[in-house]
């Protein structure tokens, strides 16, 4: 599997582009700095992470002012009108309240909002993978599909002078009209293969844009890729289940939801809260002399026992312990869809290498087979259907072995995906990387700005 083969292919069908992206490693690089659904995720990421913050300020005091006027007319059946006088008031205070106790609820759902946070970083870690994925699957297909493009135009190539030739011989009397319809059937197959493999390949350029940002040139054989895989599945299966980012997800959402549950049970325990409230009334009653002031400044400790909310928190309860057992299985879930993928992948990866090994020979015996043929053709011991049947599996041997190599990087990286080993760090690209826990550790203890990071 040398990358000539590949290279040698498709430098003769590469299309001229001011941009470039001369590995893979440089595409997905490209993917990695500029996808709008990896940045959408990080947008998202930075939101869940918020939720520790609306969770901490259960610690935190709040504080408010009051303000307010009245007036009250002798007309009116009023305190005023009792008097005989009329009378306005205004009043300003200040109030603050500082939680003491929530029945350790406070403690539960910061707790609770810190592993989901962390579940999500993770899962920004799978999105990561996804899209470095996506990116490396287009950029094999553009590789395969372009190989095949030649492949196809040489075949027209071949086969368009065969039928010539065929014609010439036809009109000296050495072949029938039936070897000419013949190779004039087969010509016309192996044009329309050609206009069909370059729809096929444009396509492929379309999906490579969308997901990496710019036109593929000078395409690569990613041969280093086989370099990051494992010598044996149980190291990779040992590696996955403590770095997988799905099972470490899926682990951190339980621990979550375990909190979630001491925290709606705290809703049932006493409340402490110490309040207090500075306060300024003035007020003026027509007829009197002057106003009257009256400032005050009062705190109280103030406890709150709860004993029946018409079962909505116990509710609560009951649902997140269901929201609990809910994620202890999805656990097992993850963890056995992990180990079949991987069981899977490292077999396609297996299955793929010999198929190309096969494949090799295959060709070979086909070119040896073509060229036996025509000699065996020339003296009249083969037809020309048999040489065309020979150029035909010679082509069906080489498109399937450029197909057999875009598989079998493919399930090599599909098993890096799984170990949790294909991010922008462990494939070493040429990025500022995004520091996803930075931002987490930023955004946690922010008390009063309202202003992001992007």
């Amino acid at each position: 599997m040398k990358s000539k083969f590949w290279l040698g292919m498709f430098m003769a069908a590469a299309m001229c582009s001011n941009a470039c992206a001369h590995d893979i490693f440089e595409a997905l690089s490209a993917a990695y700095t500029t996808n709008p659904s990896l940045k959408a995720q990080r947008a998202y990421a930075r939101a869940v992470d918020e939720d520790v913050s609306i969770a901490k300020s259960g610690y935190r005091p709040t504080m408010y002012l009051t303000a307010g006027y009245s007036e009250a007319d002798k007309s009116a059946n009023t305190l005023a009108a009792a008097s005989g006088r009329d009378t306005r008031g205004k009043a300003l205070g200040a109030v603050v309240s500082q939680p003491v106790f929530s029945g350790f609820s406070t403690v539960n759902s910061v707790k609770a909002a810190d592993s989901y946070a962390r579940a999500e970083l993770y899962n920004l870690a799978n999105v990561e993978q996804n899209i470095l994925l996506s990116g490396a699957t287009a950029y094999l297909d553009v590789l395969r599909d372009a190989m095949i493009v030649e492949l196809q135009r040489n075949n027209e190539n071949l086969l368009k002078k065969r039928l010539d030739e065929t014609r010439e011989r036809f009109n000296v009397g050495e072949l029938t009209r039936t070897d000419v319809s013949q190779s004039e059937a087969r010509y016309s197959q192996a044009k329309a293969s050609r206009i069909s493999s370059e729809g096929d390949l444009e396509a492929s350029r379309s999906e490579y844009v969308q997901i990496i940002g710019m036109d593929p040139v000078e395409l690569e054989e990613p041969e280093t890729i086989i370099s990051l895989v494992p010598a044996n599945i149980e190291e990779v299966l040992s590696f996955a289940r403590d770095h997988n980012f799905e099972i470490l997800q899926a682990k951190h959402i339980m621990e979550s939801r375990e909190h979630e549950v001491n925290a709606n049970t705290g809703a049932l325990l006493p409340q402490v809260s110490l309040d207090g409230a500075a306060t300024k009334n003035r007020g003026y009653v027509n007829g009197v002399h002057g106003e009257t002031d009256v400032e005050s400044l009062e705190w109280s400790v103030n406890l709150r026992v709860p004993l029946y909310d018409a079962g909505a928190d116990r509710a609560k309860i009951r649902r997140s312990k269901y929201q609990k057992w809910q994620a202890q299985e999805l656990v097992l879930v993850t963890e056995r869809q992990v180990t079949s993928d991987i069981t899977s992948y490292w077999e396609y990866l297996l299955a793929n290498s010999a198929r190309i090994t096969a494949i090799i020979d295959q060709t070979k015996a086909n070119e040896i087979a073509l060229d036996g043929v025509q000699k065996e053709e020339s003296v009249g011991n083969r037809t020309v259907l048999d040489v065309l049947d020979a150029y035909q599996e010679l082509l069906n041997s080489k498109v399937e072995e450029v197909k057999a190599r875009r598989d079998y990087y493919l399930s090599a990286m599909q098993l890096l995906l799984s170990m949790g080993k294909l991010t922008a760090k462990d494939l070493n690209l040429s990025v500022e990387l995004y520091n996803a826990k930075e931002e987490y550790k930023e955004t946690r203890d922010r008390w009063i700005s309202t202003s992001i990071n992007k």
